[in-house]
């Protein structure tokens, strides 16, 4: 209860601004930038986190730069998620970018930061929950690769094509670039290529395969699997990550000294706490605790930060790598310093975390170095994640401390989402192929017109 009673009272005062990190380069001639971004990946199956899934790659890029020990996502869904990574500002801001096809957000994204820094920009998407029509996101960027035939049995793009395609675009760059690479493979299904299908559980002997028909009863609440048959998903989704480095492997070999690289993820994936090979109504470390790997000039070889940071924080870090103006009045903040080693990064800042408050059950988390709160259809909870990381042990919370907790909350997302948020959107229409797209990868459930046919007016949210 102390500890969670000086937070709070820490988060309410002033956060000084960050120090300004020094310039690596100048507009039109700074260091080239390559954001990948590993969609469904959680941090603790990899090598690089410790974690069983073979990493070689990333690992290498961990030792060569820094690495973020608890990177913490603010939405787990793919469309916010990566709305806040690229603007610094919190999900509640942009809206219901799934349902509008687009943010409320009025601000700059880094994109256009970097655009008129005079870089190059390009987009390169692997995933429906992260095309032009479903977020809007192309902005800034001068490609948004985002077409590709759609398989039903895999719902993706598969990486290996989306890297071919961003090299490619790379390779002919003649001044400083961003290229964002976003990889839909670890997303269900779990269908890794062999040999990563079955090399974490070659015995498996059960029925249980990680294709959409198997797992949609499951993911729906319908069925529960056995121990077996989670092992066997995990070795299955384990596969995937694996797989996801060895494809990442020749961009990152390729990236030359003088450009910045960063590996994260929107979100990971729930395997426990009775919620089964999904992740839109959790937040638990499993669901919003990522990777975030930086190599780059001037990134001090070998770092672990180990404070919670957030995904609002890319964008501003990027800038403060770059030497670039930093955002103004956005929620997250930059770590450029502490990543080059020029100051300790700062501590005790919480992390905010919320699911879709639209849905069945909303959720409210907040993340120290060593505790969650949260909050779950207004009833609250803490969890010591030092003693219990697997979070099986829930604390009732005190109503005052739920009360701080969302006040809170409430003063740092007003400021920003005062001068940032534009005009409600309206609903947009949804054709029926996209939205047979978003109900088979669990992003709206299907409905039935007169006929028994799926319908084709239901909106995400």
């Amino acid at each position: 209860m102390i500890r969670w009673t000086l937070l709070f009272l820490w988060a309410c005062s002033s956060t000084p601004a960050p120090k300004k990190a020094a310039a690596v380069g100048t507009a039109g001639q700074g260091p080239n930038v390559i954001l990948i971004s590993l969609d469904t990946v959680r941090a603790d199956r990899m090598g690089a986190y410790g974690g069983r899934a073979e990493t070689p790659n990333m690992v290498k890029l961990a030792m060569e730069g820094a690495r973020f020990e608890t990177a913490i996502a603010n939405f787990p869904e793919t469309a916010l998620s990566h709305w806040a990574m690229m603007t610094g500002v919190l999900p509640e801001v942009h809206g219901n970018v799934p349902g509008t096809g687009d943010s409320r957000y009025t601000g700059p994204t880094l994109a256009q930061r970097l655009q008129d820094a005079g870089y190059s920009t390009a987009a390169f998407i692997g995933g429906e929950t992260l095309t032009d029509r479903s977020t809007g996101l192309s902005r800034g960027f001068d490609l948004y690769d985002d077409a590709y035939p759609w398989d039903r049995t895999d719902l993706k793009r598969p990486g290996d094509q989306v890297v071919s395609a961003a090299q490619g675009w790379m390779q002919a760059q003649k001044g400083p670039y961003f290229a964002f690479i976003h990889l839909f493979d670890a997303h269900f299904p779990y269908t890794p290529k062999p040999p990563w299908d079955t090399r974490y559980d070659p015995d498996y002997a059960g029925e249980l395969t990680g294709s959409d028909d198997d797992l949609r009863p499951y993911r729906d609440g319908a069925k529960t699997p056995s121990e077996e048959d989670v092992a066997h998903i995990l070795a299955l989704y384990d596969g995937e990550i694996s797989e996801l480095d060895a494809i990442i492997g020749p961009v990152l070999q390729a990236a030359g000294p003088n450009t910045v690289v960063m590996v994260t993820s929107d979100h990971g994936e729930s395997f426990s706490h009775d919620y089964w090979f999904n992740h839109r109504d959790g937040l638990w470390d499993g669901v919003v605790r990522v990777p975030w790997l930086v190599r780059g000039p001037g990134v001090k070889p070998g770092s672990q930060l180990m404070s919670p940071v957030e995904l609002v924080d890319v964008a501003p870090t990027v800038l403060g790598l770059l030497g670039l103006p930093a955002f103004s009045d956005v929620h997250g903040v930059d770590h450029a310093s502490a990543l080059m080693g020029k100051s300790a990064q700062a501590r005790g800042r919480p992390a905010h975390s919320i699911t879709d408050p639209g849905r069945p059950v909303p959720q409210f988390a907040v993340r120290s170095e060593g505790s969650k709160l949260l909050i779950r259809s207004g009833v609250g909870v803490s969890y010591d994640l030092r003693k219990d990381p697997s979070e099986s042990q829930p604390t009732p919370l005190a109503d005052k401390l739920k009360i701080a907790a969302e006040r809170t909350y409430q003063r740092r997302l007003q400021p920003v989402k005062d001068k940032w948020q534009g005009p409600k959107r309206a609903e947009r229409a949804h054709g029926s192929e996209e939205l047979k797209r978003l109900e088979s990868l669990g992003y709206i459930d299907a409905v039935k017109g007169g006929d028994g046919a799926p319908g084709a007016g239901q909106a995400p949210r």
